[in-house]
């Protein structure tokens, strides 16, 4: 290496994609270019499979092995909107292929401990959008499609599509993002450009046709009211037209409740948690805080009547750390967020039950709470 090499800071571009940070970090380790001396700068647009030339025809021989925990970790860490993810991920890259192989291994490096973080936020943002997203029907070039709008925190259009493919096998859907959007075909699964707020999904159809989710500006958002705000482990949601409704079993099972307590679906905003599904080990207080400070600035625009939780986790989050399902649930109490609340059973907690007289007996007391609340609801709603 000559004398300008070692003095040279170099600069390269990296497109925010696993593939790209490999490639350029294997002609970095190629050419013995330490972090210091190396800054980055992220590419727009797809990566199309092309290095700076400065990198370019480095032998993979000469390169050492990395180890497959760190691909893993770097998976997650690439999809963080953090500008310095890139100088942080070939700092660590660096560290590992020289000398502290066994780096990751110790939570207590302030290296290690800033990667663990942005991959916890990735894999959460990953786990809202699978859970939080909702798909219209519509139709594009003679053919059934959904078509679905999401602001994700993070660059996770690529590695949360997968899993909408395992959810959604049978549909055809296009889900859109500002920054990506992911395409299956029932066959295929195909990326994208994304997506503007203000821009409504067209493909050949007026975007009512095609079923595109209908976007309130912030001033129709303060504008927004619903008796009641159902929060917590609920149902997904299914959209058939314009009639609301939620989605399987457990949707099923809140529809039938619903209709005989006198709820309709269309008197309820719906605010699930990111723990729905009842697929979250013994969620605490600690969960319940994070979905209750979620929570304000949505209760400030619907401004309910009735908060109604559903499970343990928003029961919490909406009466206080105190609360316990099986011995405060049915209960009225007053809250600064709306003009009553009240935690029952969430459908899946009657359906996770496998003992017959167990499910009945869950389910009696879930109807129960509800016609509860529709009767409050009245006499709320007959006081003005």
């Amino acid at each position: 290496m000559s004398l300008s090499d070692q003095e040279v800071q170099v600069r390269v571009s990296v497109a925010p994609e696993l593939a790209s940070f490999r490639e350029v970090s294997r002609g970095l380790l190629a050419r013995g270019l330490p972090p210091e001396r190396v800054s980055f700068e992220e590419a727009r647009g797809p990566w199309n499979g092309r290095v700076d030339a400065l990198l370019s025809g480095m032998e993979a021989g000469a390169l050492p092995v990395v180890p497959r925990d760190f691909l893993e970790l770097a998976e997650k860490v690439v999809c963080h909107r953090e500008p310095e993810r890139w100088a942080l991920l070939y700092r660590v890259l660096w560290r590992l292929t020289h000398g502290e192989r066994r780096l990751l291994e110790r939570e207590v490096d302030r290296d290690v401990q800033r990667l663990r973080r942005m991959e916890r936020a990735v894999r959460r943002d990953v786990r809202s959008l699978v859970i939080r997203v909702r798909f219209r029907r519509g139709s594009s070039d003679d053919a059934e499609r959904y078509v679905a709008w999401y602001r994700p925190d993070h660059l996770v259009v690529r590695l949360a599509a997968p899993f909408l493919v395992g959810r959604f096998p049978t549909l055809r859907w296009s889900l859109f993002t500002p920054d990506a959007s992911a395409h299956w075909d029932l066959s295929r699964l195909s990326y994208g450009a994304g997506l503007a707020w203000e821009a409504p999904p067209r493909t050949g159809a007026t975007a009512r046709s095609l079923g595109a989710p209908r976007f309130r500006t912030p001033r129709e958002e303060r504008q927004v009211c619903a008796p009641v705000m159902m929060v917590g482990d609920v149902p997904d949601t299914r959209e058939d037209g314009d009639a609301p409704g939620f989605a399987g079993a457990a949707g099923r099972l809140l529809e039938v409740v619903l209709s005989r307590a006198g709820l309709k679906p269309t008197d309820l905003h719906v605010s699930r948690g990111p723990w729905s599904g009842g697929d979250v080990d013994a969620p605490g207080w600690r969960e319940a805080q994070a979905f209750r400070e979620a929570l304000a600035s949505e209760v400030a625009s619907v401004r309910p009547l009735l908060m109604l939780a559903l499970g343990h986790v928003a029961g919490q989050a909406v009466l206080g750390p105190g609360f316990r399902l099986n011995l405060n649930r049915g209960q009225f109490v007053q809250t600064p967020w709306a003009r009553g609340a009240m935690a029952t059973f969430a459908p899946s907690d009657v359906l996770r039950r496998t003992d017959p007289r167990e499910r009945a007996e869950l389910r009696i007391h879930f109807e129960a709470d509800l016609r509860s609340a529709a009767q409050w609801l009245r006499l709320a709603g007959a006081r003005g």
